[in-house]
């Protein structure tokens, strides 16, 4: 008689959006390089940004959108989100969602009609692309 052994096969969660918590408010000069700092992140894991959003949270500070060229395993999203300084609890959430294979592990929560701004659009090359112009997109 044969015996099988089933062996658990983890689903592999892509995404093309990271999402960073921040608690906080900072001045326009403080999310101008925040954004050379997100590029740059995410260079070193072979990662391209697309488009960076921004809008405030339901309570506290301010919550960004990172678009990427391609997608990327949940476990990495969740890294590069916690080294792009995420909020510590979110960070740890995420993780405890993506090992029992949740669809939707990655959740921010927005005001109802909350306005996403774009600051920065295509790459970092001699200086800096970006849109501060308030417009959607």
């Amino acid at each position: 008689m044969r015996t099988h052994t089933h062996k658990k096969t983890k689903l592999r969660r892509r995404t093309t959006v990271l999402k960073i918590d921040k608690d906080c408010f900072v001045d326009r000069s403080w999310i101008e390089h925040y954004v050379r700092v997100i590029v740059a992140v995410c260079r070193t894991k072979g990662v391209q940004v697309r488009r960076i959003q921004m809008c405030n949270s339901e309570n506290k500070g301010l919550h960004f959108y990172i678009d990427i060229a391609s997608p990327v395993r949940a476990e990495l999203a969740n890294e590069l989100q916690f080294f792009l300084g995420d909020d510590c609890g979110r960070v740890d959430r995420n993780r405890a969602r993506i090992r029992s294979g949740l669809k939707e592990w990655n959740k921010l929560f927005e005001r109802p009609n909350a306005i996403l701004m774009t600051i920065f659009r295509g790459e970092l090359r001699d200086g800096l692309e970006r849109e501060f112009s308030g417009r959607n997109g």
